[in-house]
C-alpha cells in the first residue's frame, strides 16, 4: 500500500499514545533492535506484506509469559514503521484504555471507542493483565467485532496465552481469527535492549 508520509498526522498519532511517545521506544527501529531472528523475520514479513494483511485485517499477537521479552518494543517498531508509511495508528495498554473508556462512558461520550473501532491500525498492550468485568468484556467484544467486520488490523501484546485470557469465549475466538500469534522466547531482554 503506497501512502505518503505526513508529519502532522504522525505527530498526532504519536502524541495520542503514551507508549509510542516514550523515549524508551523512540530509539528502536528494525535495524538497531537485538531480538531473536525468528521474531524479526515475522516483523519484516508483516510489514512487507502490508497489502495482504490490511486487505484481510490480519494483526499480530505478541506472546511470552516472561515480562521484558521485547513484545511491546517490537510492536512499537512495527507501529512506527506503519506511521512512517502514512497509516493512522492508536496504541495504549488495556489498563489505560479501560480507565479512559470508563471516564468517557460515565460522561456519556464514546469518542475514544469510536476512534479505536475505526483507526486504521489499533494496538493494545498487555492484554490479559486486567480483570475483565462484564462491562469491559462487552466493550472489548464490540471493538473486536467491528474491527473484524471492517477488516482493520489489530496488534496485541500479552504475557497470557490466548486460550487462557480472562475474556469470554467469543472474544478469545475473535482474537484468534484476527491475529497471528508470534511466540517470543521465555527470556528477558530488557538489559540488552536498554544498552542500545
Amino acid at each position: 500500500m503506497k501512502r505518503s508520509f505526513n508529519q502532522e498526522t504522525y505527530d498526532w498519532d504519536l502524541n495520542k499514545s503514551s507508549i509510542l511517545k516514550s523515549p524508551r521506544f523512540q530509539k528502536y527501529d528494525m535495524k538497531n533492535i537485538s531480538i531473536p531472528n525468528g521474531v524479526k523475520k515475522i516483523m519484516i514479513s508483516y510489514v512487507d506484506k502490508l497489502d495482504h494483511n490490511f486487505k484481510e485485517g490480519i494483526g499480530l499477537y505478541f506472546y511470552s509469559r516472561t515480562p521484558g521479552s521485547g513484545k511491546t518494543t517490537c510492536m512499537c517498531i512495527i507501529l512506527k514503521e506503519l506511521m512512517r508509511r502514512g497509516f493512522r495508528v492508536y496504541c495504549d495498554s488495556l489498563i489505560e484504555i479501560k480507565t479512559k473508556l470508563k471516564d468517557e462512558f460515565d460522561s456519556k461520550q464514546r469518542s475514544l471507542l469510536e476512534s479505536m473501532k475505526n483507526v486504521e491500525v489499533l494496538a493494545i498492550d498487555d492484554i490479559g493483565s486486567e480483570t475483565m468485568s462484564n462491562w469491559l468484556d462487552e466493550v472489548f467484544k464490540e471493538l473486536l467485532d467491528h474491527r473484524y467486520n471492517m477488516q482493520k488490523p489489530t496488534l496485541f501484546t500479552s504475557n497470557v496465552a490466548m486460550d487462557l485470557l480472562p475474556f469470554s469465549l467469543k472474544s478469545r475466538d475473535r482474537l484468534k481469527e484476527i491475529s497471528m500469534t508470534v511466540n517470543f522466547p521465555e527470556q528477558s531482554f530488557r538489559k540488552t535492549l536498554d544498552s542500545i
